[in-house]
């Protein structure tokens, strides 16, 4: 046993937590292995550790690991044995999926996995029921799962530097968030839904993007939000379109003086069939008012179950919830794929807003005015 074996060995009978950041370690010392059972936290971020060794779970007391800046592909299996394992950091990485041992960590309250080549995330995430903090900056997810929404103690889900296109509808009914951060990807747009949680979201440097729901700016601005000049001031007149989006809506700018004889571009969500303007007295489908009609007496079946009825598309789109709730005071319906759409300025703040109501009723008896709210002309 050479000097730095038994330094090692010292340092273990002494410490709970080892730092071993910088150290060029490229193959964890055995010594670990055999005098590591008493280890808590571990710290080896930005060494040169290719291979985790199988016996990585005879660390019975690890609760934190921090592996960030190495040259991992892959992990053991034996690594989803490690039942107290709270804190995983597996950021800066050479990771193009997330390894099995990871998705049987149910115990995880962070997971970290930034900076790697990530673009899908395994569905026995969904069952992590402890996790609180979900980090994927600098991957390359372009859809993030529905599921996400269904983890109750998650706070914040960090997603800034990937390709994100939108956010997931069902991430508004997440019961314990409070931060989201998406800047610097491709979004065209937020949720139309406020969060059923106080949340705030950070979204700079989406140049896509050009306009907020009503619902979800009131929620901002409750929670002192005061960044949408810096968010949007710049995309206001977004003209540039893609095909895979259903519905545009064409917004007359000519009305503001900032912007005269102009237009914007404001995309819809792909959930969005069907949208009506004020004017038009078209009836509501069958097929939304039986989705209406189910969530609101089936809610938290479908809401927690697993179980599919019949027919399947009706538990898939139920399951992601309302894309937004009509905005009458009297009213408050659900709305899951069609709608009576305002597009408006508001005194608050200088950007486009879009206000969503469940029937033409509701969209002729809301009063603009007194919200503050200057009504657009829009045409599909």
């Amino acid at each position: 046993m050479d000097q730095h074996e038994r330094d090692l060995i010292e340092e273990m009978r002494e410490k709970r937590i080892l730092h071993w950041n910088f150290r060029g370690i490229t193959n964890l010392p055995i010594a670990l292995r055999d005098w590591g059972s008493e280890v808590e936290e571990l710290y080896l971020k930005e060494n040169q550790i290719t291979v985790i060794p199988s016996w990585i779970y005879q660390l019975t007391n690890l609760t934190n690991l921090y592996l960030s800046g190495n040259k991992l592909k892959h992990l053991p299996e034996e690594f989803g044995i490690m039942g107290r394992l709270k804190v995983l950091d597996l950021s800066d990485n050479d990771l193009r999926i997330v390894p099995e041992g990871v998705t049987r960590l149910k115990t995880l309250r962070e997971l970290i996995l930034d900076d790697n080549s990530l673009s899908q995330l395994p569905l026995d995430i969904e069952n992590f029921d402890e996790l609180e903090k979900l980090s994927l900056c600098g991957n390359n997810f372009v859809t993030l799962p529905e599921w996400l929404g269904s983890l109750n103690k998650l706070q914040n889900l960090l997603v800034d530097n990937n390709c994100l296109e939108e956010l997931p509808n069902r991430l508004t009914l997440a019961p314990s968030l409070e931060l989201v951060s998406v800047c610097s990807n491709r979004l065209k747009h937020l949720p139309l839904n406020s969060f059923m949680s106080p949340t705030m979201i950070y979204f700079n440097c989406n140049p896509n993007m050009n306009y907020i729901s009503y619902p979800l700016l009131c929620q901002f601005l409750e929670m002192g939000w005061d960044d949408g000049k810096s968010c949007f001031s710049a995309n206001l007149n977004v003209t540039e379109m893609r095909p895979n989006h259903r519905i545009r809506l064409h917004v007359d700018l000519s009305s503001e003086k900032e912007n005269s004889n102009g237009t914007a571009i404001v995309r819809l969500p792909r959930q969005l069939i069907r949208v009506f303007s004020v004017e038009n007295k078209e009836p509501v489908s069958l097929w939304e008012l039986s989705l209406r009609t189910l969530f609101e007496n089936n809610y938290e079946i479908y809401l927690n179950s697993s179980i599919c009825p019949e027919p399947a598309i009706f538990h898939n789109v139920l399951f992601n919830g309302p894309i937004s709730i009509c905005l009458s005071n009297q009213c408050h319906q659900p709305i899951f794929t069609e709608a009576w759409v305002t597009v408006g300025t508001s005194e608050e703040v200088a950007l486009l807003i879009v206000l969503l109501f469940c029937s033409q009723k509701c969209a002729q008896t809301f009063d603009f005015v007194s919200h503050g709210i200057k009504v657009l002309t829009w045409r599909c």
